[in-house]
């Protein structure tokens, strides 16, 4: 399929090829956090909404069984997420997969997050980066155009250099920038070689 060159439409199609990939159930547009939450995550917090997320979701108190079955998603998913990986911007590319996998969130509210970066400051994309990374097991962040790709990178490099000087600890780790026409290929592809089977 052609990727779309609209935001909404890659969006929509993108969440279509993920439903395949992780079942239906398991795929949310534009997810807000705290909208069904059962345990201390509620709307009383900042609670942003997601581009896409993909679950099992951490959402009540069962926060152990919660998090087992994110971790038994993760496992049945390594070849998923080592393409995400391969296919992602330096300097995560050159990970090898336990290397990013030491570093994802412990305690996340779902196990994928993506924001499809269109609109908006630095600020604003600086924002998502941290929220798909708070928010999910891995965050991933897809700018939509050559330029907020450039910003991305910009902001990947800030970051990396604060952390580098200790000017703040390791974060953001278990975050990929992944441009918009890999990420595309690689849904295509892994839809029609593994068939959403690991």
């Amino acid at each position: 399929m052609i990727m779309p060159k609209n935001v909404n439409k890659y969006q929509e199609l993108a969440s279509d090829s993920l439903s395949k990939i992780f079942g239906g159930s398991n795929v949310i547009k534009e997810w807000n956090v705290a909208k069904e939450s059962k345990n201390a995550f509620t709307r009383e917090l900042y609670s942003p909404r997601l581009d896409i997320a993909i679950g099992p979701f951490n959402i009540d108190e069962n926060i152990e069984y919660n998090q087992n079955n994110i971790k038994s998603t993760i496992f049945s998913k390594r070849s998923f997420i080592e393409t995400m990986l391969q296919n992602s911007e330096p300097p995560t590319n050159t990970f090898t997969l336990d290397r990013f996998l030491n570093n994802i969130n412990q305690n996340p509210r779902c196990f994928l997050a993506i924001e499809i970066e269109n609109s908006g400051s630095s600020k604003h994309m600086l924002g998502n980066i941290v929220n798909v990374s708070i928010l999910a097991s891995i965050g991933v962040v897809i700018p939509f155009s050559d330029k907020k790709l450039s910003l991305c990178k910009r902001i990947t490099k800030y970051v990396t250099f604060a952390t580098e000087v200790r000017k703040l600890k390791g974060v953001f780790k278990n975050v990929l920038i992944i441009n918009k026409a890999n990420f595309w290929r690689l849904l295509e592809s892994y839809k029609q070689i593994n068939c959403g089977k690991d």
